[in-house]
């Protein structure tokens, strides 16, 4: 079966799609608005897999927010029409509706499926009545749609009258992210997450600073790891807030040092105020790492309550101090709760099942385009 897949080459989980597609002896090729980069494209290299873009990367003024010069990706038309006509596939596979999922709806072709990651359901279609317009659009041609939480199931259900949405997690690949070896010996809460404003970064740094300064703390160190466009104005509040000694900024790390990132901290935390599913949050719990996560999106489906970690309410610096403090407190529970995390992702959210739900999805609509 030959599967082109729409999606941003530079992205960790468009990589792990292709790779674990790549096992099974599909026949792929990508089609992404951007060229990877060098480091991407060796690994699509070694892979064997054929990566073409009409590289529009230069084009855009901001990837994070709508805005008219995105209107540039039209030009992908084009290129994309020439890949299909070149490969031939028997599935199109578009990974996020607001800018793929338009370039798959134009192409009409069929069958098409539809994964829906995040923002391109939680944000962009509440821009204005177009986007809106645009994605119902989308959804309703797709022959199928997937998508990575329940908590999207639910507003595809309720906003775009979605029924039979697939759920097809972003698994975690437990041979990668398993717990360490020795005993840790500093205690190290921290996250792995862009910094942005919908992360939580600032709720986190306001945290250390009731532990450290108001609650005169000094053995918990914490650890931010990523970069964004927040990067310098977090860096110079933890200047301001006196922190430097306790808050280490590590920047990016490539994927393939995520694993040893993850198995330095004793807590991981994502406060975000809008999350979609929470894939670090599985790779923390899959290296025995209990999580404090806020109660939006899909956390709670990742993250569960007194059982793998501890979830409070979005914003709310205080109680995210105050349940830091308690499971620096308590090192059983935490421990408990971290292997609980292992054997929770173990169970659910192994990334060779996921896999395999996807490759049914393409054997159905394989057969069914073919009657």
């Amino acid at each position: 079966m030959k599967i082109l897949i729409l999606s941003d080459a530079n992205s960790v989980h468009t990589l792990k799609w292709v790779n674990g597609l790549k096992k099974h002896n599909f026949k792929l090729m990508l089609f992404s608005l951007f060229k990877p980069n060098k480091v991407y494209k060796k690994f699509y290299s070694d892979l064997g897999v054929i990566v073409t873009s009409p590289n529009l990367r230069y084009k855009i003024n901001d990837l994070r927010e709508p805005n008219l010069s995105k209107i540039i990706y039209l030009k992908g038309f084009a290129p994309l029409k020439s890949a299909i006509n070149k490969f031939k596939p028997d599935i199109l596979h578009a990974h996020y509706a607001s800018s793929y999922g338009v370039l798959a709806l134009l192409s009409r072709f069929k069958p098409f499926i539809l994964s829906v990651w995040g923002s391109d359901v939680l944000d962009f279609p509440y821009k204005n009545i177009f986007n809106r317009f645009l994605i119902k659009k989308i959804i309703s041609n797709a022959n199928s749609v997937c998508s990575t939480s329940n908590a999207m199931i639910r507003i595809l259900k309720k906003e775009y009258n979605t029924s039979g949405v697939h759920l097809v997690p972003f698994g975690v690949d437990i041979k990668q992210f398993f717990p360490r070896q020795n005993q840790q010996k500093s205690f190290i809460v921290g996250t792995i997450k862009s910094i942005e404003k919908h992360n939580g970064i600032d709720c986190l740094i306001d945290a250390a600073n009731i532990i450290v300064n108001q609650k005169n703390n000094n053995e918990i160190k914490f650890l931010i790891v990523g970069k964004g466009s927040l990067l310098e104005e977090m860096k110079q509040k933890v200047v301001n807030l006196n922190l430097q000694k306790y808050i280490n900024f590590k920047g990016h790390v490539s994927m393939e040092k995520i694993a040893h990132y993850h198995k330095k901290l004793s807590l991981f935390i994502a406060v975000s105020t809008r999350e979609s599913f929470g894939v670090a949050v599985l790779e923390a719990a899959a290296c025995g790492v209990p999580s404090i996560t806020s109660d939006v999106g899909g956390l709670p489906e990742v993250n569960k309550h007194g059982h793998t970690g501890l979830i409070i309410k979005q914003n709310d610096s205080k109680k995210l101090a105050s349940a830091i403090i308690q499971l620096f407190e308590k090192e059983n529970y935490r421990k408990k709760l971290g292997v609980n995390a292992r054997n929770y992702v173990e169970k659910k959210f192994n990334w060779n099942k996921s896999v395999d739900k996807m490759i049914k999805i393409y054997k159905d609509e394989y057969e069914t385009n073919k009657k």
